[in-house]
């Protein structure tokens, strides 16, 4: 949680805008400047580097992430079907009202490409591992930690192939997310008995 007078969090969300808007060559200390109508050197002031900052970004979209799920609670009756339409309303969010969360990270891809941490950071900031692995273990999964991996990174692709791919483009004979989770979430839960 800021403290009231804390810039930070604004100084990120702008980050996220430019990111979305223009990648990451928009990304600089000046631009958020300029973007957060703060006075020049304010971000360098908060965020010395330029990893900084971006480490900072990636922590903010982790932040917005969580309070995105935290907001939507989860199905008053976990079954795969609906755990599946709740990851799905999810999904959808991130070609609208999380649309530049996405954006701004795929954009970090390069910059993050030969620093470990931040990679890996990146890699957990749109999806919470330890919630895809509870909810697995409430399924009956009986790998929980391994298929929770294997669920983000499904998620993950299918929220490039929602920005970028066929589901961008509405294609038809592509399936609703909520069914292609199903039949992950199913597969899943199926092995365990």
């Amino acid at each position: 949680m800021s403290r009231p007078g804390d810039r930070r969090p604004l100084i990120c969300d702008c980050a996220i805008e430019l990111l979305a808007d223009g990648g990451a060559r928009a990304l600089t200390h000046g631009a958020v400047d300029r973007a957060a109508a703060l006075p020049k050197g304010s971000t360098s002031y908060y965020f010395r580097t330029r990893e900084a900052l971006i480490s900072a970004t990636i922590g903010r979209v982790r932040e917005r992430s969580r309070e995105a799920m935290d907001r939507a609670g989860p199905p008053a009756e976990l079954t795969a079907d609906s755990a599946a339409a709740f990851i799905a309303e999810q999904l959808e969010a991130f070609d609208g009202p999380r649309r530049a969360d996405a954006l701004a990270m795929f954009a970090l891809l390069p910059e993050v490409r030969e620093n470990d941490s931040l990679r890996t950071e990146l890699g957990s900031c749109l999806f919470s591992l330890e919630r895809a692995t509870s909810l697995l273990a409430a399924l009956g999964s009986r790998h929980p930690a391994a298929d929770a991996t294997d669920l983000i990174t499904f998620l993950s692709g299918m929220v490039f192939d929602t920005l970028f791919g066929r589901r961008s483009q509405a294609a038809s004979g592509v399936r609703p997310a909520s069914e292609s989770v199903s039949r992950l979430l199913q597969q899943m839960i199926s092995t365990a008995r």
